[in-house]
């Protein structure tokens, strides 16, 4: 399991609860289709699940780590991609959330933003489908 989690907003602000909001300003996932490299931790987890209905995360590969920090404009002491290799295999995580901001995935959703990922949807937890979306969007 990777230590980091990549978490994609694809909604925007009509509508929202103001628990869930409050929630997706904790996260600094102000606007749709920002995107974030958090550190996993229950509590992630936790508001992960009370905002479920307008992001999507999963465990990223390498290759999406690598991509993501680079046009993040991150720099690391021992080079992108070592760091990448070891976010991946869990030796080391990130002391702050790296945030990006991206495109709408071209070709547009391929199933509905209103149901689950696991109910044939977008939104929730998609584990490692989630390096074909963000290519998608970058």
């Amino acid at each position: 399991m990777t230590s980091v989690l990549m978490v994609l907003r694809i909604k925007g602000n009509v509508g929202l609860d103001p628990e869930v909001e409050k929630t997706l300003e904790s996260l600094r996932l102000d606007r749709a289709f920002k995107a974030g490299l958090y550190p996993s931790s229950p509590t992630l987890m936790g508001m992960l699940r009370r905002a479920q209905r307008y992001l999507t995360w999963g465990e990223p590969n390498k290759q999406t780590i690598f991509t993501f920090l680079k046009k993040a404009g991150y720099v690391a002491e021992d080079g992108l991609e070592k760091l990448a290799e070891k976010l991946e295999r869990g030796e080391s995580s990130l002391d702050k959330p790296v945030l990006l901001r991206l495109r709408p995935p071209s070709g547009g959703f391929k199933r509905s933003v209103k149901r689950a990922f696991k109910s044939g949807g977008e939104y929730g937890d998609r584990g490692g489908e989630i390096n074909e979306l963000f290519r998608r969007m970058i």
